[in-house]
């Protein structure tokens, strides 16, 4: 264990949680245009329905191409977590190392 593996991992962590927020930021721009042009639509009335689920089912309809964008933000940002919480691992099992290594 050196100082160049330590600081790797710290390196690491910290670009994982840079992206991890930059993919969590996507994925609220994403959610917040599906939800502005879903209002937009509704109020002009291109999205009716008896009920939810019509008006639902409509607005996927019209606003394909939106809703698969929050649903590929949303997968970048589970993908970006798990990156995060991977190198997060890596910095406990450098710092367990570490506590180990200075007992002996």
């Amino acid at each position: 264990m050196d100082e160049q593996t330590i600081g790797e991992a710290y390196a690491r962590l910290q670009q994982a949680r840079m992206a991890l927020w930059r993919a969590a930021e996507q994925a609220i721009q994403a959610r917040l245009t599906l939800e502005k042009e879903r209002a937009a639509r509704l109020m002009t009335g291109e999205i009716a329905g008896k009920n939810e689920a019509e008006r639902e089912a409509r607005a996927r309809e019209l606003l394909t191409s939106l809703y698969e964008a929050v649903e590929a933000a949303e997968a970048d940002e589970r993908r970006a977590r798990l990156e995060y919480d991977l190198a997060r691992l890596e910095v406990e099992r450098v710092e367990a190392l570490l506590r180990w290594l200075s007992k002996g």
